[in-house]
């Protein structure tokens, strides 16, 4: 009797270690196909400016019900061709896919990133709006500089701009003193050149009165 009821609790270990039942796993065709379905979802993103800050939005198309979307802000996506969530700036996305297959629901497919870019706080600025070509004015920066650097960086481009508008006008310069000169130095051959030009003129005048005589 001692020796029946070791094994029966050996047995009894050994269903406790070993489950009786296991989930059923999708085949090498099925994660194939399903992978496909995920490589097949278009992600587009979008922002329209809310005052002065944008707003983006996230767009999903060609979603099956093969496959559902967690993302990293814990937002699901399943059950429609096309959904849209919004987002804001900066914002690194990170979109998993599952399988939604009985099979093997749950399964990780594969995981996209969408990067939404950095909205600069001073593009809307009086700065910015008198210099809208410096390169931290524009409307996506990194907006990792501080206001010092901005201001410093700021007073060189500024410091540019007047040495080119000087060079710029020392360049007009230089070209009216070269024809000033020119001019100068040949008056007399102008004078002879002004002076045939007249006397053609007048000959061409006479000869067209002359006929109509």
């Amino acid at each position: 009797m001692t020796k029946k009821l070791k094994y029966l609790l050996f047995a009894i270990i050994c269903m406790c270690v070993t489950p009786l039942i296991t989930r059923a796993e999708c085949d090498y065709q099925r994660q194939a196909e399903l992978s496909k379905l995920a490589s097949n979802v278009q992600m587009s993103s979008s922002y329209q400016m809310v005052g002065n800050f944008p707003e983006f939005t996230i767009t999903l198309t060609n979603l099956t019900n093969d496959i559902y979307v967690v993302d990293n802000f814990g937002k699901n996506f399943s059950g429609k061709a096309e959904i849209s969530a919004p987002y804001k700036e900066g914002n690194n996305v990170e979109f998993t896919f599952y399988s939604n297959d009985a099979n093997c629901r749950g399964e990780e497919i594969v995981t996209r990133y969408v990067n939404l870019p950095n909205f600069n706080p001073r593009y809307n600025t009086p700065d910015c709006k008198t210099y809208p070509d410096f390169s931290l004015c524009q409307m996506w920066v990194d907006t990792s500089f501080t206001p010092e650097q901005f201001a410093s960086e700021l007073e060189k481009y500024k410091q540019r701009i007047s040495a080119s508008m000087s060079q710029n006008v020392e360049s007009y310069g230089s070209i009216f003193d070269v024809v000033f000169s020119f001019l100068s130095n040949n008056v007399f051959i102008f004078v002879i050149i002004g002076i045939v030009i007249l006397i053609s003129a007048c000959v061409l005048l006479y000869r067209k009165f002359r006929y109509r005589r």
